[in-house]
């Protein structure tokens, strides 16, 4: 199936790098800083990506990219993801060889678009994996539209050698997020009161976390977009060295908001 569109401005990056052993312990990433333009678009905010070998099958590897943080325990039926965002997995196979400290450039993607809302369902769109057009902070669609497998939301299907799941699962990130907008308030959804951190604020405000903590997330959801493929698909791709792998996640749209 063909899907004709184009998606050119980058929205919104995950900030944290995840680098993995592909036979080694998983790797996650997490983001709580939002920009205005995210706190407007949830859809195509980014909350944490992950990286790990599937607990099914020795041969193949996982890949987790959130978005949405913040939705409702109970709204499953009702969350969807925005069909004018396009998701983009970035993987660089060649960071083995790369110097040390240097930038991950992907040469692998895994892309997502999504179909319009109709009769309380979404259409997933799944392209590649495959080379991207360009790589930086312009990401447009792939393979000329041409997808590699085509889905229902909230049901895992096959595309190509992937299987793939798009849907609402529980965030799986455990973190007081009330303490740590008590240390960072500014941190707080573009709020502009002035940070806490020592030599930037006043110092009279929390320095610090309770012990255990609570898990604001508990009651919260995510709509979670999950691969698992084969190991070959990362260490058998051109170019690739060795098996540590760089992985991170971008949301696009036209506009770029």
């Amino acid at each position: 199936m063909k899907l004709v569109r184009t998606f050119g401005g980058i929205l919104a990056l995950s900030a944290l790098i995840a680098i993995a052993v592909l036979y080694g312990r998983p790797v996650a990433g997490f983001d709580i800083q939002d920009s205005p333009t995210l706190v407007s678009r949830p859809g195509a905010d980014i909350s944490d990506v992950y990286l790990f070998p599937s607990p099914t099958n020795s041969n193949d590897v996982v890949a987790v990219m959130n978005v949405h943080p913040g939705l409702p325990a109970g709204t499953a039926a009702t969350a969807f993801f925005d069909s004018q965002v396009l998701y983009t997995m970035k993987f660089d196979t060649r960071y083995s060889a790369e110097a040390i400290g240097s930038r991950p450039s992907e040469n692998l993607v895994i892309q997502f678009s999504m179909g319009v809302v109709s009769g309380g369902t979404q259409q997933i769109f799944v392209y590649g994996p495959t080379a991207p057009n360009q790589t930086g902070t312009t990401t447009t669609l792939v393979s000329s539209g041409l997808t590699t497998g085509t889905g229902l939301i909230n049901q895992t299907f096959p595309a190509g050698n992937l299987t793939v799941f798009a849907g609402v699962r529980e965030d799986p990130f455990f973190f007081d997020l009330t303490q740590f907008y008590n240390i960072i308030p500014d941190r707080n959804k573009g709020s502009t009161t002035a940070s806490c951190l020592p030599g930037v604020g006043s110092g009279s405000c929390p320095t610090g976390f309770n012990s255990a903590g609570t898990d604001f997330f508990s009651n919260s959801n995510v709509l979670s977009i999950i691969v698992e493929m084969p190991k070959t698909v990362l260490t058998q791709t051109v170019g690739a060295t060795g098996s540590v792998i760089g992985y991170w996640a971008t949301t696009s749209t036209q506009s770029g908001t």
